[in-house]
């Protein structure tokens, strides 16, 4: 026999079982209309600061000045495709 033909048969029963214990997992019992989710009762620090009101703090990207960032298109963009961020820049 062909090493196909062995692994064939063990395939299908292995695919069998797979199909099955999803069925198993999916055949859960339906949530009532009173009940609640169940909630944590412990807050981490990080959490309470944070709903507290605390400032949000930006990042400004990558701190290139827009004069930087023109210098740094027109050096890296020649030759390219003038398309995306090397639009007006292959010139």
């Amino acid at each position: 026999m062909s090493k196909t033909s062995l692994m064939t048969p063990f395939l299908a029963a292995l695919m069998a079982g797979a199909l099955s214990l999803g069925q198993v997992q999916a055949q859960t019992t339906p949530v009532q209309e009173g009940d609640k989710p169940a909630k944590s009762k412990s807050k981490s620090k990080k959490t309470a600061k944070s709903a507290s009101g605390g400032k949000v703090k930006f990042l400004q990207g990558s701190g290139e000045t827009p004069a930087e960032r023109t210098a740094r298109l027109k050096r890296e963009c020649k030759g390219a495709v003038d398309a995306g961020a090397c639009s007006g820049y292959t010139r």
